[in-house]
């Protein structure tokens, strides 16, 4: 009797709608800034000036990169989200930010930007969209800090970031959005299948891309009439086990 109750919620098991593999949707911004130094550049060279695919993050200005029509695929959930710098690295050694917020829109379609530091070098730290802003909304609930952090290029002296004289340490770097960071991210897409972020470099981050991208699945949903069947036969195993112990002790 073990046995044929195994094999019912087998049965059952294999009868539920099978799960779809998980999707990912990811969206490429458009390359602003060629190789500065016309080469195919090696991301440890000294002389690295970012690659091919690269997106201008000047220390002088302020960006906002808008993603429109944001399609989720019907009865599908986000599961998680990431975004990614490629061959990313600071132009010197100094304790410079890279700040990204991820916005629920943006003032402009694709990429815009607008200058918001003077001077060589730019030594005031800030980020632009912790603000009142031209490019997207205000903090708040359309607004939200994503990370900030520095990409130090090495090799003027021993320290911290060391790497050996003359040496530019790029490196590709993945931000995975936070819980509460997805929620927001969900939010956003429901108001108008758009979304948009905002990057304030506080130094000239050579990079070779940047990439965004969503990750989904489909929302479970067992059919209840597998699950009558299932529950329905083994209640049935169970007070036919029952039934036979009795006998037995009889």
């Amino acid at each position: 009797m073990k046995r044929y109750i195994l094999l019912l919620a087998t049965f059952a098991l294999f009868a539920l709608p099978a799960t779809a593999f998980a999707d990912a949707i990811t969206f490429n911004i458009t390359p602003t800034a060629p190789n500065t130094n016309n080469n195919t550049d090696n991301t440890n060279e000294s002389d690295y000036a970012g690659g091919a695919n690269q997106f201008d993050l000047d220390h002088h200005r302020a960006y906002t990169w808008r993603i429109s029509n944001i399609l989720i695929p019907p009865g599908h959930i986000i599961t998680g989200a990431s975004i990614t710098f490629r061959g990313i690295a600071n132009w010197d050694t100094t304790a410079n930010q890279l700040f990204v917020h991820l916005l629920n829109t943006a003032n402009n379609s694709g990429i815009a930007s607008v200058v918001d530091a003077s001077g060589v070098p730019v030594t005031t730290i800030s980020d632009f969209f912790a603000g009142a802003n031209s490019l997207g909304p205000s903090p708040g609930v359309d607004n939200i800090l994503l990370f900030q952090r520095g990409f130090n290029m090495v090799g003027q002296g021993p320290g911290a970031n060391w790497a050996g004289p003359g040496n530019y340490v790029a490196q590709d770097f993945t931000h995975q959005f936070t819980p509460a960071q997805l929620a927001a991210l969900a939010a956003f897409i429901s108001q108008g299948n758009n979304l948009a972020f905002g990057f304030d470099p506080d130094c000239h981050y050579w990079n070779n891309g940047i990439s965004f991208t969503i990750y989904t699945e489909p929302a479970p949903v067992p059919e209840p009439a597998t699950l009558a069947l299932l529950g329905t036969g083994l209640v049935s195993g169970g007070a036919y086990l029952r039934r036979r112990k009795n006998k037995t002790d009889k």
